[in-house]
């Protein structure tokens, strides 16, 4: 099967740029950590916020009970925010590989809603299995380190190596399953099991796509993303004189400085995560669909 990397990442590139309406969707999670921003901030300022004293959560623990009912709140909002872009997204790409011209924002949130449940049980489902492994494995690793009075864990650690292009591999899983839902209309298992064969018969072909994406735009986001941390780097020289050091303006500062750095983190990752989906969802494309039986562009038929 003829698989061209190149012409796949050129062709995910392309329509990561071209439809910039997609990033809007993918940028929908990050944009919801504004949210977090009065809950954190906003009794520092309404409260007489002692910083060498007690917390003031423990002045008035209902502060805590607010903020945990919240931080429930905002991470269903969170997966719903997930299924919404990544079904939308998903669908974008493929349209725009059928020969979509315009994506309209209206008609993918739409179009999307259908595979919105899908998705999260394709999430839900694929994290719940990975968590039992993981979950028997460090158990089993833990007992080994145990009995073997520690030394069993240095044995074990070249296998933390592994974990890198393992997280590759479930992450291509995951994409691949999600694709399989939007691309063939599946079932939340018989995506996952689609996927769990495209990745088991193409192994090699997507962990080097994978990785070569990855690595892209980890590069990318560190360009971008790294000049904004710079005022991190000054701080622990700030706090070397506790005199001239004031708790509470510095958190206050880097609240500032954090509501600034969220539009540009948004956009990072409405660029990168576009460019992932449409790789992913090109991906599914290419190993399931044959080139010649691929829709003709709109513009070959004018």
């Amino acid at each position: 099967m003829n698989f061209d990397f190149g012409e796949l990442l050129t062709r995910a590139g392309q329509i990561t740029w071209k439809h910039k309406i997609l990033w809007l969707f993918s940028a929908l999670p990050t944009l919801l950590s504004f949210a977090f921003f009065p809950v954190v901030f906003l009794p520092i300022l309404l409260t007489d916020f002692d910083p060498y004293g007690e917390p003031f959560f423990v002045k008035q623990p209902v502060y805590i009970v607010l903020f945990i009912g919240f931080s429930i709140v905002i991470s269903l909002l969170s997966i719903l925010l997930y299924a919404v872009s990544s079904a939308s997204v998903t669908l974008g790409a493929v349209q725009a590989e059928d020969g979509a011209e315009t994506l309209r924002m209206r008609k993918l949130f739409e179009d999307g809603r259908k595979y919105w449940l899908r998705v999260i049980g394709v999430v839900l489902l694929f994290s719940l299995g990975v968590w039992i492994v993981m979950m028997a494995l460090f158990g089993c690793m833990a007992l080994f380190g145990a009995v073997t009075m520690g030394i069993g864990f240095i044995c074990l650690q070249p296998l933390f190596l592994l974990t890198f292009p393992l997280m590759l591999v479930l992450y291509g899983i995951i994409e691949e399953s999600l694709a399989a839902v939007v691309v063939d209309d599946l079932i939340v298992t018989d995506a996952i099991r689609r996927g769990w064969e495209l990745i088991r018969a193409n192994f090699w072909r997507i962990l080097l796509i994978s990785l070569v994406a990855y690595l892209g735009v980890g590069v990318l986001s560190a360009v971008v993303i790294m000049p904004f941390m710079a005022p991190f780097f000054f701080m622990p020289f700030l706090m070397q004189d506790p005199s001239g050091f004031d708790p509470r303006t510095m958190m206050l500062f880097m609240g500032g400085f954090m509501l600034l750095l969220l539009p540009v983190m948004a956009l990072v990752q409405g660029v990168t995560i576009t460019f992932l989906k449409a790789t992913y969802a090109l991906v599914y494309l290419r190993l399931t669909r044959p080139r010649e039986d691929a829709p003709i562009p709109v513009e070959a038929n004018a």
